[in-house]
């Protein structure tokens, strides 16, 4: 329902209500290219058509009121649908109020329900805009300046503005007494004042510093105090103090004096707090100019809204399009600014539980600490059991390696185990027959007081295996109560020589008899025939001192164990490196010298 009213009728002297509304209707009917048109109630004050625009029907009425000193022409247009939200509605009331609007002297609204509910539209996210922001605010300054930011830096006559607010709203909302509710009942316009917050604090140099301790001037021959006012500073210091005089003096004074007290003051201070500098870029994507223009524009559409005006298609389609646009810079920012929460919040609990695990382990340290020297017993960590352990193993297994140093045919491999899982950390291979001997570590590390850490070592070649043990044991001390004192209850000892030397001499043992010494002289230049290896056993006469001392049997294959067949010399017989038979060096050297 759309209901106006037009008042005093220029030239109402020749008012003809028929013919004018006539006249109006068949008007907007051209303007809007509409096909139907009909009056159908035709009184002397009151007539009423049915008007087709953009295939939807409308019905509007005229009223007319005269009397000799005014003429009134009341205007309702009706949509039957009673859907307020229709376009053509708002372009259907806006043509016929310009149509008339010359001939009046005023045009009076009376009644808009589209009006209206473009206002509940808008304002329902007016709300969503507004509280996003005082969620924002909210969220970066408990986060940044704690809790009491609001009680703290926030200027007096704005806390006090809000606290008698929200007193009056607690009084009201029992439910909600207990909370804070400040930045919920804030104004818009005070919104932007605090993203825009300063603060300020006095100036190192400020004219009411006290000078420094006093230096020598050993050149002059006086005292100087450090940090000492300059005559300008005295100056402006004797000027203040001449202002508080006379506001001393004379109390109302300071309605006149307060202009020049406050530039004074003014002078002596520098930004503490910027809010929206030191709090807020590096959230929003725009500046601190361009979102101040934005809100304060919102504001006053805001204002609009909120105080009942009335309002056409333009205004509700800009309205909306800028409530989109900071509705969009504010969520990004919410977004941007709890993701840096939920990282923070991680890192602080991860600092968090660092720093107890310090704690707990100093506690543990000291306790420790504590007891060895009441006790005279160790009582080692796993860190320090482990590389005990560690250091041990790697002197045994250089033993090993110092032992056959002069085995060009052997190739020693050692990783050092972190004994925290089985590995292999130590392995002999023969460079010829790839044979190898292989050391395995199973740990079982135990760093409680009193508790036994074992690490077997198993040593495996391809037909023999052997387990080795070493040991600590940790110290462990117990409270005597008739004493008073900690006592040793379990000596702290190692017992790593036995094991580690029983497993040298073991490996030293497989090293001589399973891996004996061969040089690549040794080695024929033909490969096996069953495994194309060249492992092949070849030793010459004049290198052995005769068969029966051979380890290996001459064509042996050392890889897999097959035998080959060598040639040999068809003069002397000896055997030849080689697969067909020949002649020697030593005879081919007789029969050219013949």
């Amino acid at each position: 329902m759309i209901k106006f009213v037009m008042i005093n009728k220029k030239n109402s002297s020749i008012f003809d209500f028929h013919s004018y509304t006539e006249g109006i209707m068949e008007k907007v009917k051209s303007d809007l290219n509409s096909n139907s048109l009909e009056f159908y109630s035709n009184k002397e004050t009151i007539r009423k058509c049915t008007f087709e625009y953009k295939q939807t029907d409308f019905l509007v009425t005229f009223t007319v009121a005269a009397t000799h000193e005014t003429v009134q022409l009341k205007v309702d247009v009706v949509l039957p649908s009673n859907d307020s939200s229709n376009l053509e509605l708002h372009d259907l009331k806006i043509k016929i109020k310009d149509s008339m609007i010359a001939d009046w002297e005023q045009c009076v609204w009376l009644e808009d329900t589209q009006s209206e509910l473009f206002a509940e539209e808008l304002y329902k996210k007016v709300h969503s805009v507004e509280n996003s922001l005082r969620r924002l605010i909210n969220s970066i300054m408990f986060f940044k300046l704690g809790g009491d930011w609001w009680d703290r830096y926030m200027p007096y006559d704005l806390i006090n503005k809000y606290n008698q607010r929200s007193d009056q709203y607690r009084r009201r909302t029992p439910s909600f007494d207990n909370i804070h509710t400040n930045l919920m009942s804030i104004d818009t316009g005070d919104l932007i004042r605090i993203l825009n917050y300063k603060t300020y604090k006095l100036k190192r140099n400020n004219i009411f510093r006290e000078p420094d301790e006093i230096e020598m001037n050993l050149f002059e021959g006086f005292a100087e105090p450090l940090n000492a006012l300059t005559r300008d500073e005295k100056e402006k210091l004797f000027l203040f103090q001449g202002i508080m005089n006379s506001i001393f003096f004379n109390t109302k004074s300071i309605e006149k004096l307060h202009p020049n007290l406050l530039e004074k003051l003014e002078e002596q201070m520098e930004v503490d707090k910027d809010f929206w500098e030191d709090y807020f870029p590096p959230w929003f994507s725009c500046d601190s100019r361009k979102f101040s223009g934005l809100w304060s524009e919102f504001t006053t559409d805001r204002n609009h809204v909120a105080h009942n005006k009335l309002i056409d298609l333009k205004l509700r389609d800009k309205f909306n399009k800028s409530m989109s646009e900071l509705q969009k810079l504010i969520t990004e920012a919410e977004k941007k600014f709890e993701k840096y929460t939920e990282t923070e919040v991680a890192s602080y609990l991860e600092e968090t539980r660092f720093e107890a695990e310090v704690r707990e382990r100093q506690q543990a340290d000291d306790w420790k600490d504590y007891i060895e020297e009441a006790t005279g017993i160790r009582i080692l960590e796993e860190s320090d059991i482990i590389e005990e352990f560690q250091e041990n193993l790697t002197a045994s297994f250089d033993n090993l390696k110092d032992m056959f140093y002069y085995r060009s045919d052997l190739e020693f491999l050692y990783n050092e185990p972190t004994l925290n899982e089985e590995s292999i950390i130590y392995t002999i291979e023969h460079n010829v027959t790839r044979d190898d001997i292989q050391v395995f570590v199973l740990p079982d590390i135990d760093s409680s007081a009193g508790a036994t850490s074992t690490v077997t070592l198993r040593v495996i070649t391809k037909d023999k295996e052997e387990m080795f043990d070493i040991y600590y044991t940790n110290g462990e001390a117990e409270y005597n109560e008739e004493q008073t004192n900690y006592m040793p209850l379990v000596h702290d000892h190692w017992e790593v020589t036995s094991g580690l030397s029983k497993m040298e001499k073991f490996i030293s043992s497989l090293v001589s008899s399973d891996f004996p010494e061969i040089t690549e002289d040794e080695i024929a230049s033909v490969a096996c025939r069953h495994c194309g290896s060249y492992s092949v056993y070849y030793l010459s006469d004049e290198e052995s001192d005769g068969e029966s001392t051979l380890r290996y049997s001459m064509g042996e294959c050392l890889n897999c164990g097959k035998v080959n067949t060598l040639g040999f010399c068809l003069r002397c017989d000896k055997t030849l490196n080689q697969e067909e038979d020949g002649l020697c060096d030593s005879c081919e050297a007789y029969i050219d010298a013949q």
